[in-house]
């Protein structure tokens, strides 16, 4: 099977398997007890929650372990609304659904939730922002930084300071970029910031909230007191290790895996260009603002749905879009939101790929559609 379904989630490596297998053999008390046992799991913690916060430029105390990307972005939201209940949030109309969906229920119930608008190419309205930053009352502006089925890459730079000049906090959404890019959380400067392990080569179940200040979050689980009050439940070590080992290994060589992804992109879109394939490419250009590893394409007047069962069948694993949405019926809503033209959203797929793959990989690939696109 041919893999080209890196943005849903990754292999975790052998380093990041071996590393989690020594865990669990090595650490067996729980992290909170008092005992010999538990402090010496405690100590592998805050070395993993360390090392962990320096692969990103912060602190020990900025890290906060979830159980994935989805629960980082939901005490994102939920924590700063708990807060400041009467303020606003605003996000963007092509968020992850784990953004989505949690504004929806925020909305529902009876807190203050307003969309800002993309261009066609994904990027914010700054302002159609700037606007909304001056009606409300804002408490947050939540955004996915580099966007799951078009990888476009926001300016953070330009709409964290026009946050700031109106006193909103910044969440961003990052679970996309650790493998494309050295997360500077102190050069961002940003409030809040998404991350998860599966999607950087680390095992599932385990993601982590990047907190600039933790008196500005409410939490969201109650029980014990651990992640700073913030996210009660007993320590998943071994996951925290695993996450921590696949981290590290993500911030090395991102130059040089960035090249390799760079080239696989140009060359599929060269290949489809000379078959003659009829398609376009939803969200930025090639090298402009964006991941260059997911190409969301769409195909004149194709059935996608078709499409990605009979490319299985051939031996390619992909997507129409976010994992969390497979299954709907309905085409996806960040296509909807950016305009994708008719005759080309039915077939829009998207192939995401690492800096494994080589040409014959994509000749193979171009050979299939060739013979299931007429």
């Amino acid at each position: 099977m041919r893999y080209f379904d890196y943005a849903a989630t990754t292999k975790p490596t052998e380093a990041v398997i071996k590393a989690m297998v020594e865990s669990m053999r090595a650490y067996a008390g729980n992290p909170s007890s008092l005992h010999s046992l538990g402090i010496h799991a405690k100590k592998r913690y805050n070395q993993a929650k360390k090392n962990i916060a320096a692969c990103i430029n912060a602190d020990k105390d900025n890290i906060v372990f979830t159980a994935s990307g989805t629960e980082a972005n939901n005490l994102a939201l939920k924590g700063t609304a708990e807060r400041v209940p009467k303020k606003t949030i605003l996000t963007t109309t092509i968020e992850h659904s784990a953004t989505k969906n949690t504004c929806a229920f925020l909305k529902k119930n009876g807190h203050h939730v307003v969309e800002i608008p993309t261009d066609q190419e994904g990027f914010v309205d700054q302002k159609a922002l700037q606007n909304a930053l001056k009606v409300y009352d804002v408490a947050l502006f939540t955004l996915i930084y580099a966007n799951n089925e078009i990888g476009t890459l926001q300016d953070l730079d330009a709409i964290v300071k026009l946050c700031r000049k109106h006193g909103a906090l910044v969440h961003i959404d990052a679970v996309q970029a650790p493998l494309h890019e050295n997360m500077d959380m102190k050069a961002i400067d940003c409030d809040f910031a998404s991350f998860s392990a599966h999607k950087f080569f680390g095992p599932r179940g385990i993601g982590f909230l990047y907190v600039k200040d933790i008196a500005t979050l409410a939490p969201i689980i109650h029980g014990g007191n651990q992640e700073f009050d913030l996210r009660a439940g007993t320590e998943n070590l071994a996951a925290i290790v695993g996450c921590e080992a696949a981290l590290k290994e993500a911030s090395k060589k991102v130059s040089k895996r960035e090249a390799l992804i760079e080239e696989n992109a140009k060359y599929f879109l060269k290949r489809l260009k000379e078959e003659n394939i009829d398609h376009i490419l939803n969200g930025p250009p090639l090298f402009k603002r964006r991941l260059n590893n997911i190409l969301n394409i769409g195909f004149y007047r194709q059935d996608g749905e078709k499409l990605v069962f009979d490319l299985d069948r051939r031996g390619f694993a992909l997507s129409r879009g976010s994992a969390c949405s497979e299954g709907s019926i309905e085409n996806s809503h960040v296509l909807q939101a950016i305009g994708v033209p008719k005759d080309y959203i039915d077939g829009s797929l998207r192939f995401s790929f690492s800096h494994r793959e080589r040409k014959e990989d994509f000749d193979k690939l171009i050979e299939t559609l060739k013979i299931l696109i007429r």
